[in-house]
Formats: C-alpha cells, structure tokens, sequence
C-alpha cells in the first residue's frame, strides 16, 4: 500500500509477515526498491511500534525495515511486561505473545506504555494528514 501516492502516513504496526522468515519483509525486491525511492522522494517516514518479545514481530524484521528505509523508519520497541495480561482468547489460545500494541495488548489507563503508543500514532496521522498551511 506504500506505493499509492495517497498513503502520505505510514505507520506499521507488529508487521509479522512472511510467518516463516523472521527477518524477511514480504516484498519482491522490486517493490522494495520502489518503497525506499518513493520515501525519500516524498519525504515519507514510517512510524512501527512492536513488543521486544514479540516471536511474530522479531527485532530481525525491524532491522529490515531500518535496512530498508533508514532514518525514515522510526521503529519504537516497548516492553512485553507492559502488554495486556488478559488479551481476547485468539491471542491468549494461537498467538501466544504479546504482539497487538494498540489493539489486542492495549492498557487503556493514563500514562501506560500501550496508550502513550497509541496517542502517538494519532498525533503522528494528525501531523501528517492536516499539515499546518504555510505562514
């Protein structure tokens, strides 16, 4: 989705696929080429939040993406122990880690990790998709 020009707000969440390859990104290495040229040529930066002991988000798949885009992939690692103990049973029964920062594995109180998580990512589309017009 990246490669749309309407996408000006990346933001990737506990990217987990391909399931089978930790470090891998799920793009043709044309793509991958294409993304790179497209967020430098757009001044694109992409905003990715994962648990660091996440086993479908690994840090091998944020240091390919850090390969990948550089400075412009603003990868934010937070502590599994901040994860929500008592996720819906999909997570607790097949996934088995924390993994869904803002979502599944969100605490919803004041100051949590998982919260400040999810207020950054929506001041960060705010920023992006309702600029300031120019002085």
């Amino acid at each position: 989705m990246t490669l749309e020009p309407a996408v000006i707000a990346p933001v990737i969440n506990h990217p987990s696929l391909p399931l089978d390859d930790p470090a891998g990104l799920e793009l043709s290495p044309e793509d991958a080429t294409a993304i790179a040229a497209r967020f430098e040529r757009d001044d694109l930066r992409a905003l990715a939040y994962r648990f660091d002991n996440d086993k479908w988000c690994t840090g091998q798949r944020f240091a390919a993406y850090t390969q990948l885009l550089g400075d412009r992939f603003d990868g934010r690692v937070l502590s599994g122990a901040h994860a929500n103990p008592n996720p819906p049973p999909f997570f607790q029964h097949i996934v088995q880690t924390p993994h869904s920062v803002v979502t599944a594995h969100l605490v919803d109180e004041q100051g949590h990790p998982t919260l400040r998580a999810r207020d950054e990512i929506l001041a960060y589309l705010h920023t992006r998709l309702h600029p300031e017009p120019p002085a």
